[in-house]
């Protein structure tokens, strides 16, 4: 067999160049799929967020007004004894006849029931967070809305308002008491 000036044999010359060229065409094939599914997602998106302003224009035609977009809430919980802070952003904050609701809107996919898991657990964070609003889960496919109650939640303000109340009056009476009336 004839050697080159490297001391290669012509075939060892050929398996690298086909390694190579293989190593370049799964590089390539990687890139070209990255790129169509950066373009697929951002395509989604665009649709998404489409269907949403749709979806607020369904709320309007309702009687809703949309007072903010993409509303924030923060709040912490802890891990451990450690505070870990954390923030949920609903789609619209509305007011309908001087009363509050926060949408959410799924489009895509990801229109489900709010009986769903999941779906039931967001929404009652956002009960949570934004209360004393209502909730409102707006299937933007097909322009559904679906008012979600969770009437403990109700009561268990109720309840918080009632322990405070009770709260200050031990802690005035306890101060009165303490000075002698």
């Amino acid at each position: 067999m004839p050697m080159n000036s490297f001391g290669f044999e012509g075939t060892t010359w050929t398996f690298l160049l086909v390694a190579l060229l293989l190593g370049v065409a799964v590089w390539l094939t990687l890139w070209v799929r990255k790129l169509l599914e950066r373009r697929a997602f951002r395509r989604l998106m665009r649709r998404a967020k489409s269907l949403e302003r749709q979806a607020l224009q369904f709320l309007e035609r309702q009687g809703f007004r949309c007072l903010q977009e993409q509303a924030e809430r923060e709040s912490f919980f802890l891990l451990n004894g450690r505070r870990i802070p954390f923030r949920v952003r609903v789609d619209y904050l509305l007011r309908r006849k001087g009363k509050r609701y926060i949408a959410e809107v799924k489009t895509g996919k990801q229109v489900e029931s709010p009986e769903n898991p999941s779906i039931r657990r967001q929404l009652l964070e956002y009960a949570l967070l934004f209360a004393p609003c209502t909730v409102l889960f707006v299937d933007g496919e097909h322009e559904k809305m679906y008012e979600v109650s969770f009437p403990w939640l109700g009561s268990l303000s109720r309840t918080m308002r009632w322990m405070w109340i009770v709260c200050f009056s031990v802690g005035f009476l306890v101060g009165r008491w303490s000075r002698g009336w």
